[in-house]
């Protein structure tokens, strides 16, 4: 277990540059002078994380300890409350934070780094009164009307919000998430995540082996961040947001910002920072990897999800290393895959292709890493120009597809796709609909087929769709087929597992 001068060591050794805001000689001595006075490693720890916030709004505000005033001092009280997920604005931790600073500055002004120290202690008379009742700024960081203070003279916010303890607030928050989904009523959920995770290739052709430490690891990466929950189409993360009790919940928001991502890795900067160029976009950003800096990312491709704008990845990062042919190939390939979705989301871009179909994304990657020699996209379809319909407008045909489809656990995403498909019909069939069920049992059956995922035969969707005989059913699906010209892996309805079937089954 790290205690205080492990975590100094740390937040100095990952970057030097603090050093230029608050020297390491006089953090290091300014601890072992309180230790000195009797406090415990967990106060110390307590103490360091007020010098910590102080030094992280030195950074934003562009100014040094020396310079600062006691205005400086209240706008720095201010400014962590809006930015700093750990400090809650309060009578009592703005008195901690300023009884500390000002400790600090006494410490400072007797090591000759600076001219004053008084500065924190007039902060602390304007803004606690003796009536314990804080004074200038809100619990929220806002400035009180009168007290002299704008918006001018307010230090911007930072980018992103700000966890000082993100590792261990992380580990807490992961455990939390396991324990909430593995209730039974996810079992259904957890069962076609790992089909849709592991259950496409034979298992020899797998990147781990199954029920491995590393199996499980990935396995809730994938779960947690690109899932979409057969009830509501949301990823855990923002069903866990929605539903969830955690004492994390502002790390909960800040994780659901998160994108997978493919990128490769171009070089490293004084800070640490790797520059990586997104395999897709070619957008580029500095990451935080968690690899040695001897690592070799010469011809290394990055799977992983970018979170905290674009400068962290969550811990589990693949590598997989691809030359400069099967580069080209594996980009040909996904191009492919996302012109066929864009058919049926004509506005999506590179990010909403990977959100909707994000194993696929990682097993052509994985593919093209391990085979030397791969087939082409080998799929045409005769769809173009295709719009979408309006499905807000609910029929009697609706309804039932939405009744018939959830019995039997179809997921939000296939009832839309589904229902897409009898909008589509229903704008060329001019006549009156008489027995909805009818209908959708067609409607049902085309979409089964197309996608050819589910084990179904025509006489279980009958069943599924109320006992509608055989032979009605087969007549209706194939009027709608001949109509709408429903193709295999139809890209107007084909779901995320009709996607994968198509690409990979042989």
């Amino acid at each position: 277990m790290e205690n205080v001068y492990d975590i100094i060591a740390d937040f100095y050794d990952h970057d030097e540059n603090w050093n230029m805001l608050l020297r390491r000689e006089y953090a290091e001595g300014y601890i072992r002078k309180e230790a000195w006075k009797g406090l415990n490693d967990q106060q110390l720890q307590k103490k360091w994380e007020q010098i910590m916030m102080l030094c992280l709004y030195l950074g934003y505000a562009e100014t040094f300890l020396g310079d600062m005033t006691d205005d400086d001092f209240i706008d720095a009280i201010a400014w962590c409350g809006r930015n700093i997920s750990e400090f809650k604005i309060s009578y009592d931790n703005v008195k901690l934070f300023l009884d500390t600073c000002g400790s600090l500055f006494v410490y400072l002004k007797s090591k000759n780094a600076i001219t004053s120290a008084v500065a924190p202690k007039v902060a602390a008379e304007r803004l606690l009164g003796d009536d314990s009742v804080l004074r200038v700024i809100n619990e929220k960081g806002d400035f009180l009307p009168g007290e002299g203070f704008d918006d001018k003279f307010s230090t911007p916010n930072a980018p992103v919000k700000i966890f000082l303890n993100i590792g261990d607030m992380l580990q807490q928050l992961l455990d939390e998430l396991h324990y909430y989904f593995q209730d039974k009523k996810f079992n259904m959920d957890l069962e076609r995540a790992v089909f849709l995770y592991h259950g496409i290739f034979p298992e020899d052709q797998n990147e781990e082996v199954e029920e491995s430490d590393e199996f499980w690891q990935c396995f809730w990466d994938y779960f947690l961040f690109d899932y979409h929950l057969l009830a509501d189409d949301k990823t855990p993360l923002e069903h866990f947001y929605e539903h969830g009790s955690t004492f994390n919940k502002e790390l909960v928001a800040e994780l659901m910002k998160a994108r997978l991502a493919v990128f490769s890795v171009d070089s490293i900067n004084e800070d640490n920072m790797y520059l990586c160029t997104d395999f897709l976009t070619g957008e580029q950003y500095a990451l935080n990897l968690p690899i040695e800096e001897e690592f070799d990312t010469k011809d290394m491709l990055f799977v992983g999800h970018c979170f905290y704008n674009n400068t962290m990845v969550m811990n589990y990062v693949r590598c997989l290393k691809m030359g400069k042919l099967a580069r080209k190939r594996l980009y040909d390939m996904l191009k492919h895959c996302y012109d066929w979705y864009r058919i049926q989301e004509p506005e999506a871009k590179w990010t909403d292709f990977v959100s909707r179909h994000p194993m696929l994304v990682r097993h052509l990657t994985y593919i093209y890493s391990v085979y030397v020699k791969l087939d082409g996209f080998g799929h045409e379809t005769s769809v173009k120009g295709y719009k979408p319909p309006d499905i807000t407008v609910v029929d009697e045909v609706t309804k039932c597809i939405k009744s018939m489809m959830q019995s039997y656990h179809f997921s939000c995403r296939d009832i839309n796709l589904a229902t897409r498909l009898w909008k589509d019909f229903s704008y060329h069939e001019s006549n009156a609909i008489n027995k909805p069920e009818v209908w959708a049992s067609g409607v049902i059956e085309n979409f089964v087929r197309l996608n050819g995922v589910y084990n179904y035969s025509e006489e279980k969707v009958a069943e599924m769709c109320w006992q509608v005989p055989v032979s009605v059913l087969q007549k209706v699906a194939d009027k709608i087929k001949n109509v709408l010209h429903i193709e295999k892996y139809d890209p107007r309805y084909c779901n995320e597992e009709g996607f994968l079937l198509m690409m990979f089954s042989s």
